[in-house]
């Protein structure tokens, strides 16, 4: 399994653990900063990826490892994941930032940061073969 997530399409949804909740203006100047040459480096680095290596589990509760590359760096991610089938595919893992070179946001003098360990979720509404829309379903191990 191959994924590519356009890096300026990732926001912050949540927040946790913070003396405030984050407000709209909060996560509209996260995004900017983001995007920015202090964190992912849109403009060099426009997509993250992931490749699995090994897939263990049901559809109903599994784990997928592999090799995630952020900014141009590669390193081995665990994936976690649910499904059912009335319903799309969700899962989380946990990156730590600073493993790929990325300084963990901060503003207002530190009173608003993220920690260096986030958790980032997806949910997966529609499947689709590695050669596109009606393409033969492909048989073996991702």
């Amino acid at each position: 399994m191959n994924v590519t997530v356009q890096t300026g399409s990732l926001e912050v949804r949540e927040g946790t653990g913070g003396l405030k909740a984050l407000t709209d203006a909060d996560r509209a100047e996260i995004k900017r900063t983001l995007e920015g040459t202090a964190l992912l480096h849109t403009a060099e680095h426009p997509t993250i990826t992931f490749r699995s290596t090994r897939i263990t589990g049901t559809p109903q509760s599994f784990e997928i490892t592999g090799e995630l590359t952020i900014k141009g760096r590669t390193h081995p991610v665990t994936v976690h994941g649910k499904g059912n089938n009335a319903g799309p595919l969700r899962g989380w893992a946990t990156v730590t930032q600073s493993t790929w070179g990325i300084k963990p946001y901060t503003a207002f003098l530190g009173a608003l940061r993220l920690a260096d360990d986030i958790r980032v979720e997806f949910e997966v509404a529609r499947l689709e073969p590695a050669d596109g829309p009606g393409s033969p379903p492909r048989t073996g191990q991702a």
